[in-house]
């Protein structure tokens, strides 16, 4: 299988370099220059948990060399980049797919629906990715900590190119086939909300969910998330030690249960390098706008479609928005005012 991975950063160079080194024939594509150009010379770096570097031979283009140089339909294109880039970085390969391609979304979000638009579901693979990475410098990638990653189709169905996808996708110990890839990238979404919040400071992801003062008010966010996800009809798979059900529904709640999930979670989290989620070091590191909007609208419109009530999260991305405009500072003070408005809305109090 010819497969190539556009956006060999954080996430497409994880996955791209792995898939090299298992042997795969793989192409690593990004629109930086400088990137490119050190992955062809140097190969591409994974800084690993350990602190060791693993070079891995790989073979790197610009967008437009690629499609420069294609005399052949991809057969595999892996979309990795931010969801707010999916149609402007998958349309050039538009032209270039046949029959026989198709793009598996490995992404934040949901945007298999927008790709399917631009190709059709028939041509359109889900995938749900929970590796955490940052992209360093040009060639090299902080691989900070191992997760999940599941790809299926849209449909659920288990399909013949899901069948090769196992076969030929080498090197990615942690690869499932699943039948439920789009409930799994809801238990994302409320997962993910908890990682915005932890964005509101400059405190570690791992700092933040351990603190006591904010572990009901994280799983009451979450819990808003999953029960929009329940009435589209979702099942919640567990990943990477997060149980969305023992979050939600509410009545079912075991407090102690839910306590030794979120310390495995934080002892999971303080083994990796990366400490800060991708929402923090986009806004505070890398200075640009976050792929908020991937998470927050599929939120908002099936919450409204279905008449729930979400005002951690509307309150959390609200803050989070005032963060990117610089008009609210970085401090755990705004985890109290979240703290504050679960206590007001849930406990009355």
């Amino acid at each position: 299988m010819k497969i190539i991975v556009v956006g060999a950063g954080a996430i497409g160079g994880v996955v791209g370099g792995l898939l090299a080194k298992g042997g795969c024939d793989v192409t690593l594509l990004d629109v930086a220059a400088d990137h490119v150009k050190a992955m062809k010379e140097q190969g591409l770096t994974l800084v690993l948990t350990d602190g060791s570097r693993e070079v891995i031979p790989v073979k790197a283009a610009t967008v437009d060399e690629y499609i420069a140089g294609c005399k052949e339909a991809p057969q595999c294109i892996l979309l990795c980049v931010k969801g707010q880039f999916t149609e402007t970085a998958l349309a050039p390969f538009v032209p270039l797919m046949d029959e026989n391609s198709f793009v598996v979304s490995i992404q934040n979000g949901l945007n298999e629906y927008k790709i399917a638009e631009m190709i059709g579901k028939e041509r359109t693979v889900s995938g749900f990715v929970n590796i955490f990475s940052d992209y360093l410098e040009p060639g090299v990638i902080n691989y900070g900590g191992e997760g999940a990653l599941v790809i299926g189709e849209m449909d659920g169905s288990i399909s013949p190119r899901l069948d090769m996808i196992r076969r030929e996708f080498k090197g990615i110990d942690q690869l499932e086939i699943s039948d439920n890839v789009l409930g799994y990238l809801w238990a994302k979404l409320g997962y993910a909300m908890v990682l915005i919040a932890t964005t509101l400071t400059n405190e570690t992801m791992a700092d933040c969910i351990d603190d006591p003062k904010y572990r009901d008010m994280f799983i009451e966010l979450s819990a808003e998330t999953y029960e929009v996800a329940t009435k589209e009809g979702f099942k919640l798979p567990e990943f990477d030690d997060y149980i969305p059900d023992l979050i939600y529904p509410r009545e079912n709640r075991d407090p102690a249960k839910l306590s030794h999930m979120l310390d495995v979670h934080v002892e999971r989290l303080r083994g990796y390098t990366k400490v800060h989620s991708g929402f923090w070091r986009d806004l505070v590191v890398r200075k640009r706008k976050s792929e908020i909007a991937v998470f927050e609208d599929p939120i908002r419109s099936c919450a409204a479609k279905h008449g729930v009530e979400i005002p951690l999260t509307d309150l959390t991305c609200r803050m989070f928005h005032e963060l990117e405009e610089g008009t609210r500072p970085y401090t755990t003070e705004n985890l109290d005012i979240l703290a504050e408005a679960y206590r007001r809305y849930y406990l009355k109090g």
